[in-house]
């Protein structure tokens, strides 16, 4: 009867073995890590679109011919205006900035020339001028702690072109002459932007610089005043002032021997009004 319980006893424990080995703690798998959610972009991007009702002064000659001034206020521009496209982009963030300013136009028109002797012996002319200024800059943010004030110091380039054309037609056809010069030059910058935010919505732009070589210079200044329409929308009116100065030598005049040159020295200046999408 003892070995009979003794066996009962053994069986019992062997059946109960895999349910006491299933009750054991088992080792989980290590948790996996956390990603952290990426932080949204710092960065700020503005594209710009503007108008500049631009008056210009300055002076200019060609070869051996006198350097001559001229003048045209934006009434008279905008009588022989042909074309033009106006724009920036800028990106920004707490510490950088970044961006390119565009700005194409041309003008022309045409005048009958007349022989006070024989008014059948006229001719015409026609006259075409083509400007770009086209304005890289990047800067650093000058940390002066003033809250809603952002300021910048910026260098960087600016390429400016100037491209004429004269055509001389005689009458019946007896001649016709065209002179075209073109000439663009490019000169180191160097200068600030900034920007204050009164509220939301109000805020007021700032950017001047100048620069140069020895033979050029260059230099503007702008002040504006903008408004939040939307997050992305706004605009802006304010006033902007150009200036441009080059001296080239070209050589000699193949008749005369006298040196011959490259001048041309002009102001622009005048109100502007901008539409600016941000994101």
């Amino acid at each position: 009867m003892l070995k009979y319980s003794g066996a009962l006893i053994l069986a019992a424990a062997l059946g109960a073995a895999p349910a006491v080995a299933a009750d054991l703690p088992t080792k989980k798998p290590p948790p996996e890590p956390l990603v952290a959610p990426p932080l949204p972009s710092t960065w700020h991007f503005e594209i710009t679109g503007y108008g500049w009702g631009t008056s210009i002064a300055g002076s200019t000659g060609f070869g051996s011919l006198p350097t001559l001034p001229y003048y045209a206020s934006f009434g008279k521009v905008l009588e022989h205006f042909q074309g033009a496209f106006m724009g920036s982009v800028v990106a920004r963030n707490d510490m950088f900035i970044g961006g390119i300013d565009f700005i194409w136009a041309r003008i022309g028109g045409s005048s009958t020339l007349s022989n006070p002797d024989n008014a059948l012996y006229g001719g015409k002319t026609s006259l075409t001028l083509n400007e770009s200024a086209i304005t890289a800059f990047g800067g650093l943010r000058v940390p002066l702690g003033v809250p809603n004030l952002d300021l910048y110091g910026t260098v960087g380039a600016r390429n400016f072109y100037s491209g004429n054309k004269l055509t001389v037609s005689g009458p019946f056809g007896l001649f016709n002459g065209t002179e075209t010069v073109n000439k663009d030059w490019v000169m180191p910058v160097a200068g600030f932007a900034a920007q204050y935010r009164y509220n939301d919505r109000w805020f007021t732009n700032v950017l001047a610089d100048l620069g140069g070589w020895s033979d050029a210079a260059t230099g503007q200044a702008l002040a504006s005043v903008g408004y939040n329409w939307t997050q992305n929308i706004a605009t802006t009116i304010g006033y902007r002032v150009m200036y441009t100065y080059t001296h080239q030598d070209t050589g000699f005049d193949e008749l005369t021997l006298e040196p011959k040159s490259f001048r041309y020295q002009q102001w622009m200046y005048g109100p502007f009004a901008g539409f600016k999408y941000s994101f």
